[in-house]
């Protein structure tokens, strides 16, 4: 004896319901599958350098003022050494462009001083300070993986 089914036997909710944990099951297989395969690969992708060269003290008289646009960071030298500040806002990431005496924010207006002190705006905290060093080789090195206190600077 064969059994027969018809149309009443199928109810739109018991097609409903096996279509659903069909496709449960191929997006749970799917995801299974694509993890599987990423597995060999790195789980976090070099990214850029925490370290970069500016040049040699020499390439920095008192008075200079170079942006680093690759790296976000602003370097100045003075009579007393070599400094370098981010560029990055503390607010939202966005980069300060620098005026005569002051950084600017274009995305949301906070204004910092030349030493990177908020003066007014909705940014929390100061610019960052970065660590610069001399290679062996005679070169000056930012390390913006190493913050250091405002007003620290590379002697000359």
């Amino acid at each position: 004896m064969s059994a027969k089914l018809t149309n009443e036997e199928i109810t739109r909710r018991g097609f409903l319901g096996w279509g659903f944990a069909v496709l449960a099951g191929m997006v749970s297989f799917a995801i299974f599958v694509l993890s599987t395969l990423r597995m060999p690969l790195p789980s976090l992708l070099p990214g850029k350098s925490g370290r970069f060269r500016i040049g040699r003290k020499a390439d920095f008289p008192p008075g200079t003022a170079r942006y680093f646009e690759e790296e976000q960071t602003y370097v100045f030298a003075d009579t007393d050494g070599v400094f370098a500040i981010s560029a990055v806002c503390t607010h939202l990431g966005c980069i300060v462009g620098k005026e005569e005496r002051q950084f600017v924010c274009p995305c949301h207006g906070s204004y910092y001083d030349l030493s990177g002190k908020v003066k007014s705006g909705p940014a929390p905290k100061n610019l960052q300070w970065f660590k610069i060093v001399k290679t062996p080789g005679g070169r000056l090195v930012v390390e913006r993986s190493k913050r250091v206190a405002p007003g620290t600077k590379y002697l000359v």
